[in-house]
């Protein structure tokens, strides 16, 4: 599903507030449910949180703490999930700090920590799928009981995609381990790690801003503002439609598309192989949605 915002005040950016609406939208839509409170308990039962983001890039183009912010106040509604359930994490201290984020690994308030905070680390057990062998984040192993994935949409150069798979090579101890043949099949067998697959509940892929060449580091020339959000239980189907977006900017920008440019991306239909989600677009389901001002989705149409 893909959620729109067209109003928004500064094109391509969201406030709090902006994305509140927006999520609020997306939820109700994916569980079929009227209120907030049943959507985001019917999606999100009680337990501790994990919000992965994706902070390569620091302020220029992370996961917006503004995106994080209004999540976390839904998920917290009518507590629901009390703030201290909520770990907002990724790889380091450092990257969550350069990004915007305020660093809490304390009893107290929202958690946002890195993998590299004291006594957190890597778990000493090895997981095993196909091709990958790792160890994982205690955040994702030890802490949470499920995990949200919000990556930001973007080209990789050696991905070709990079989205929500691609995000939780930020989980494991050894990503630059699993980056050759354009990072296929190991995207997809880094998702199908038992932990990580059974507490995955929820892809929210950030698509107010895409750079859809150039990636993964920044570069402004390359970014294009499309205004959305992408939100999926499956995490195939997220990836599989924000490529569907990257491909049409980048045609739209005359840029060869990804197979021409020597970057096709493959994991997503060994995603699809091995049950992990569904990569054909033709079998998903695509809902577009516009939210107005009140909060109320419209049919949005084509991508």
């Amino acid at each position: 599903m893909v959620v729109k915002y067209p109003e928004a005040e500064k094109k391509g950016r969201y406030s709090r507030e902006e994305y509140r609406l927006i999520l609020q939208a997306g939820l109700k839509q994916l569980s079929g449910e009227t209120s907030t409170y049943q959507a985001v308990k019917k999606t999100i039962p009680n337990g501790t949180i994990g919000m992965k983001t994706n902070c390569l890039t620091g302020r220029f183009f992370s996961t917006p703490p503004e995106l994080i912010d209004a999540l976390a106040d839904l998920l917290t509604t009518n507590n629901h999930i009390k703030d201290n359930q909520l770990v907002i994490w990724e790889r380091t201290n450092r990257e969550l700090k350069e990004a915007g984020y305020k660093l809490n690994a304390s009893s107290f308030g929202r958690r946002c920590l890195g993998t590299d905070t004291n006594g957190v680390g890597y778990g000493s057990n090895f997981e095993t799928y196909g091709e990958v062998s790792t160890r994982l984040s205690r955040i994702m192993t030890d802490t949470v009981d499920m995990n949200i994935n919000l990556p930001v949409l973007k080209d990789h150069s050696l991905a070709g995609l990079s989205g929500g798979l691609k995000n939780m090579y930020g989980a494991i101890c050894n990503p630059n381990k699993f980056h050759d043949n354009h990072c296929s099949p190991y995207a997809a067998h880094v998702s199908a790690l038992e932990t990580i697959k059974s507490k995955n509940r929820l892809t929210i892929i950030d698509a107010a801003r895409v750079q859809y060449n150039g990636g993964p580091g920044f570069m402004s020339e390359y970014l294009a503002d499309y205004g959305g959000i992408i939100m999926s239980t499956d995490p195939v189907s997220a990836d599989r439609i924000g490529l569907e977006i990257l491909e049409r900017l980048r045609s739209e920008n005359k840029l060869p598309n990804l197979e021409q440019a020597g970057r096709e991306v493959k994991y997503l239909q060994i995603g699809e192989d091995i049950g992990l989600g569904t990569a054909d677009m033709s079998k998903i389901e695509l809902t577009v949605i516009n939210v107005d001002q009140n909060g109320t989705a419209h049919n949005g149409g084509l991508l």
